[in-house]
């Protein structure tokens, strides 16, 4: 059924549940795998750039040289580390998958995640996306934007859906959620 399968993966818990659902797929269908992270600044656990570094009508907040190269020195290290454990997350989640006998790559990509994702798909040929969905919806989704949601309505192939578990919370934790964001 499917030849292809690219399998978009992050640094959650859930990528795991992705990995293994993209793995029996392919071993069912004897498909390969393209495994994609994209290194994106809007990522949960991608650096932040320094507040010396914002711009406020064309002029940078603070005028320091100093400062601003020693800022800037700190946000490229803290790149460099989020892109290598980017790479380090792929190297294990394909070996797991070479290891079931599937042929195997990876690739990592700086973008906007679901239209890297999409565009990505389009040039390697993919027959099938799969791709997790954390459930958020509501306020959540419009506020922290979905990648899944993106990747559904723009993808230039079949979307495989793999549902994963969000943090359970309370009411009170939905009452407060609601009056910080009102």
């Amino acid at each position: 059924m499917f030849n292809k399968i690219l399998v978009a993966i992050d640094h959650s818990a859930a990528s795991e549940q992705v990995l293994n659902k993209a793995i029996s797929i392919a071993q069912a269908d004897q498909a390969d795998l393209m495994l994609l992270h994209v290194l994106s600044v809007e990522a949960v656990d991608s650096p932040m750039m320094s507040s010396y570094l914002l711009k406020s009508r064309n002029r940078c907040i603070h005028v320091d040289s100093q400062v601003l190269h020693h800022a800037n020195e700190i946000f490229e290290r803290e790149w460099s580390d989020f892109k290598q454990r980017g790479i380090q997350l792929l190297r294990s989640y394909a070996q797991k998958a070479i290891a079931a006998n599937i042929k195997t790559e990876y690739s990592q990509i700086t973008g906007r995640p679901g239209a890297t994702i999409c565009e990505f798909a389009h040039a390697c040929n993919a027959d099938v996306i799969i791709i997790g969905r954390r459930g958020y919806s509501g306020l959540q989704e419009l506020l922290l934007g979905s990648v899944s949601n993106y990747v559904v309505h723009h993808a230039p192939c079949s979307i495989f859906l793999v549902q994963t578990p969000t943090p359970p919370q309370n009411a009170n934790e939905q009452v407060e959620e609601m009056t910080v964001y009102a």
